[in-house]
């Protein structure tokens, strides 16, 4: 058995003002870094053997919180990026709604054939979010623990596979800003244990 928790990274600048970010390379805010410092906590607890990151500056900086606590290194993968929002990124929904009402609405009610301007399908980004959780997988040996820090919507689409959601239900699941879900893998066949766990906050 394989225990793997999926973490999203913290707050940032563009979170709080309600702004798409996706590839806009945004690091975590003050908030963000106090977050991350309390889920470095939780986590010293919890055995890991090894650490994965999206290449993103968020996800480095929330993950680079585990690590200090852990005293490990953490690893970059590519393929844990967020979404690439096109023509959205930097902007707020409201101005999104006001240019795209069409696409906007297909965004909340059918995300899985929702494309955006110049960006990527959220069936395209499941299809490499699984791709990096595989590889994942991969390097993990049975009876080890791993974090994969990433993004919302990496983790829902992840989520949406592994529970055999279609992607128009992604919306359903909540992944507040350093929320952790936790799961375990045998045999490529999974078992959730946890989804958007951030007590540690409170």
């Amino acid at each position: 058995m394989k225990k793997i928790y999926l973490v999203r990274h913290g707050q940032t600048a563009a979170n709080n003002g309600k702004r798409f970010q996706g590839t806009m390379d945004y690091p975590l805010d003050a908030r963000g870094i106090a977050q991350a410092a309390r889920l470095g906590e939780y986590f010293q607890g919890i055995h890991l053997d090894a650490i994965y990151s999206s290449t993103m500056t968020r996800a480095k900086m929330t993950a680079a919180a585990i690590a200090t606590c852990k005293n490990m290194a953490y690893r970059t993968m590519y393929d844990l990026r967020e979404a690439s929002f096109g023509q959205w990124e930097g902007m707020t929904f409201d101005a999104i709604q006001s240019r795209w009402p069409k696409e906007m609405e297909l965004f909340f009610t059918k995300p899985g054939s929702w494309q955006p301007p110049q960006g990527e399908s959220f069936l395209e980004v499941q299809r490499r979010a699984l791709a990096g959780l595989q590889q994942v997988l991969e390097q993990t040996e049975e009876g080890q623990t791993v974090a994969i820090i990433s993004h919302g919507g990496i983790i829902r689409v992840q989520l949406c596979h592994i529970l055999g959601m279609p992607l128009d239900n992604m919306w359903r699941l909540s992944s507040h800003n350093v929320s952790v879900t936790s799961l375990s893998e045998w045999n490529g066949n999974f078992i959730i244990d946890t989804i958007n766990d951030y007590h540690f906050l409170r």
